[in-house]
């Protein structure tokens, strides 16, 4: 289920959150109002459980099961709309189901839920790829295909504007040789008539004459269908024959590879199974590489757990080496020593390298996947276009056949006739006066050559039609045009996204950095960079930061130089460009906001102030004396409501 702006009216109706069992929250049911609401506690106060349970419920996998439960559950009610996911544990496994609020989780994810470990704030520290992440949300392997598809019609269309091109070409030719072809017909029957004069004002037996007349005549006309007959069976054997070269060629094109629809079925059961897997190891990469984050932090000493004291009561375990040291573990509080969690975390190490050489292996299938989805699709389609063809050339094939043969018994027919007539014919020439047979004889031969003069005239007459009836080569060219405006506005599809996400970053992130005050700072940019080989390659996003000298000299400074207030600051702004590029405020008019302790307060409230222009509904974290900056207008939510 998508969302749409008339499911629910966020700027009236209040937002209730019930959670059971999700994350460290055993159960709370909270109220939400439109617009910018706070969750003021401390570290360990359940506020990030209550936002991944949030990201579950709107269609995310940030929200997981309380370790000691079973089941769990979270529900957001909006007005009439109710949207839940549940939890199912089912010995090691969790099963989710439910209806979220939107159904593409990779929005909620990448540009909606932005807490500590959101793809698009950790791309930007760790200098990743952040024309990828902008890209997630659309099909570029399906754009391209798309394109192949119009350039493929397009190279069809050229092939027929040639030919199109060629025989209106051969038009003038056709005019002269029927003006020509009608020409002699008018000078035969010229001659006929005048030959006919003759005949009928001869002196001879007006009797005799008659007979001979008519026997003469008889004999034109049976030869003339005869010859009709003999022509009308030449262009049906030439019809048979290039029916028959047509059937052999598409007989020819069987030689391939068949697929059938149960191998295309297949292929796309495999590809969803691909696709779940590779999303799977995502999630189970992204969980273990934060937990060896996380206790990596605790062994440095960057990071300390309230309520954790070390157990080394014994003064002289302060002699002991560092790896032998005692440790609380954060988890059950079980003294181990530093070693112990090293080798454990190494062990992880180790599983996360295992299910990243997977994830590209099932990558890797999924793309040999898709491939052969469109070649059996291809093929399917060409299989099914043949087989019509075929068909269609077998019927037409067996009525020229059975044409031809009805033809063959009247040209014996007609055979036989002729050669009856000839002998009675013959016995006329017993006239006394054999000037009167010749005059018959030539009327005869005039006759056949009309017939003969008649078919071909027919014949480019024909021919002229048929080439007049063939579309205009302006109109096609105008088709062609069309294709190729197809073709242009689908490569410039994904030119114009990337330009809208580099300059809705820019812009927010000058004014940002003007409203935040971080004068280190000159300016941050994005800078996109492409070959224009196609529309998703060689396309890359350049980030730039400036800073400024002493001397007022600008200079480019790395990520890795910034402060973590700086560089959460970057990574927030391009989380927020994406949303506003895509328009996930559409579907989604959310943003949910974890870990800006690196931001100091005052900046803190500002750039809440800023985020909260764009989206209906925004819940941030906060503790207690960042939240004291935050406005008073906004809401705020006690860490206690939350246990």
């Amino acid at each position: 289920m998508v969302h749409s702006a008339t499911d629910t009216d966020m700027a009236a109706d209040a937002i209730t959150v019930s959670i059971e069992n999700v994350g460290g929250i055993e159960q709370t049911d909270v109220t939400i109002d439109p617009g910018v609401t706070v969750l003021r506690g401390r570290n360990a106060t359940n506020r990030t459980s209550f936002l991944s349970a949030v990201d579950s419920a709107l269609g995310g996998t940030a929200g997981s099961i309380k370790t000691d439960a079973d089941t769990g559950s979270v529900a957001l009610q909006i007005g009439d709309q109710r949207y839940e996911r549940t939890f199912r544990r089912d010995g090691e496994d969790v099963h989710v189901d439910g209806e979220p609020y939107v159904a593409d989780g990779s929005l909620v994810e990448t540009f909606v839920t932005l807490l500590e470990n959101n793809p698009a704030r950790r791309a930007v520290e760790r200098g990743g790829d952040l024309r990828e992440i902008i890209m997630r949300p659309i099909d570029t392997d399906e754009i391209e295909r798309r394109i192949e598809s119009l350039q493929r019609e397009k190279r069809q269309l050229d092939d027929r504007i040639d030919r199109v091109g060629e025989r209106k070409d051969e038009l003038p030719a056709l005019e002269d040789r029927r003006q020509s072809l009608q020409a002699d017909v008018e000078s035969i029957d010229d001659e006929i008539a005048t030959l006919r004069t003759e005949i009928d004002a001869y002196e001879a037996d007006h009797e005799t004459a008659a007979e001979a007349d008519s026997l003469v005549e008889e004999l034109d006309e049976a030869r003339q269908e005869h010859n009709r007959v003999e022509n009308e069976i030449e262009v049906v054997e030439a019809e048979i024959e290039s029916l028959e070269g047509e059937l052999a060629e598409l007989t020819g094109t069987d030689e391939g590879v068949e697929y059938t629809d149960e191998d295309l079925e297949q292929v796309k059961e495999d590809l969803a199974v691909a696709r779940e897997r590779r999303r799977q190891l995502e999630e189970t990469i992204n969980a273990l590489f934060t937990i060896v984050e996380f206790n990596q932090d605790l062994l440095d000493g960057s990071l300390e757990l309230p309520g954790i004291e070390p157990t080394d009561s014994d003064p002289t375990s302060e002699l002991a080496p560092d790896d032998e040291r005692d440790l609380v573990c954060w988890t059950c509080g079980s003294p181990v020593t530093r070693n112990d969690v090293d080798v454990r975390l190494d062990s992880l190490r180790a599983v996360i390298e295992e299910k990243r050489a997977e994830r590209t292996d099932v990558t890797s299938r999924v793309e040999t996947l898709e491939d052969e989805r469109e070649t059996i699709e291809t093929t399917l389609d060409e299989q099914d276009r043949i087989e019509r063809e075929r068909s269609s050339l077998r019927k037409r094939l067996n009525q020229r056949r059975e044409r031809r043969s009805t033809l063959e018994s009247r040209q014996s027919e007609l055979a036989d006739t002729i050669a009856d007539l000839e002998r009675e014919v013959a016995d006329t020439q017993q006239l006394r006066d054999d000037d009167l047979l010749e005059m018959y004889e030539r009327l005869s031969d005039l006759q056949y050559e009309r017939g003969q003069l008649n078919q071909q005239l027919e014949d480019v007459t024909d021919d002229i039609e048929s080439i007049q009836a063939l579309p205009a080569v302006a109109d096609l060219n105008e088709q062609r045009s069309e294709l190729r405006d197809q073709i242009a506005e689908q490569r410039a599809r994904i030119d114009r996204l990337e330009q809208r996400a580099v300059e809705t970053f820019n812009q927010h992130m000058d004014e940002l950095l003007d409203v935040l005050g971080y004068d280190n700072i000159t300016r941050v940019w994005i800078e996109k960079r492409s070959s224009q080989a196609s529309p998703a390659a060689d396309s890359s996003f350049n980030l730039h930061v400036i800073r400024e000298s002493a001397d007022g000299v600008g200079y480019e400074e790395t990520i890795d130089n910034l402060s973590e207030s700086e560089r959460e600051l970057i990574g927030l702004v391009f989380a927020l460009a994406g949303y506003l590029t895509h328009e996930v405020y559409e579907d989604v008019p959310f943003i949910l906001l974890d870990s800006l302790e690196a931001i100091d307060a005052e900046r803190t409230s500002k750039l809440v102030d800023h985020f909260s222009e764009y989206v209906d509904v925004l819940l941030v974290a906060l503790l207690p004396e960042d939240a004291q900056a935050v406005a008073d207008r906004h809401d705020r939510i006690p860490a206690e409501a939350l246990q």
